[in-house]
């Protein structure tokens, strides 16, 4: 039979892990910052790529300031879709986007078709 972990353990076994002392948290935290710092700009790097992106062909179709949103989040979503999808389950995806965005929100869809090929590098057929 498993044994059932009670509160008091897992109480008992993080008191152990990370004792009270804040020179050993600090120490702990000191020793892995580095890479937690390249980690973060390693991820964070293409949304940020993505996003300047279309911040340049918002500004470029003169799109107003109060509608750039809806098309960052586009964007983000759209590499959001590129990291866990590929060939036709990306294609798919992204078309499903795209017609949501123009369909729900309004957007322009050849605004959203310039946004795709500049993240993508070419829009799926419909």
């Amino acid at each position: 039979m498993p044994f059932v972990r009670r509160f008091a353990d897992r109480v008992e076994k993080y008191q152990t892990k990370y004792p009270t002392d804040a020179a050993v948290i600090t120490a702990k935290i000191t020793a892995v910052k580095s890479i937690m710092d390249l980690r973060y700009e390693a991820a964070s790097s293409p949304v940020v790529n993505v996003v300047s992106i279309v911040r340049n062909i918002v500004e470029s179709e003169g799109v107003p300031s109060g509608q750039h949103a809806l098309y960052y989040s586009f964007g983000q979503i759209l590499a959001k879709l590129m990291f866990s999808h590929s060939g036709a389950t990306l294609s798919k995806e992204i078309s499903g986007l795209k017609q949501m965005w123009v369909t729900a929100y309004k957007a322009d869809a050849a605004i959203l078709d310039k946004i795709i090929t500049a993240v993508l590098g070419a829009v799926p057929p419909y």
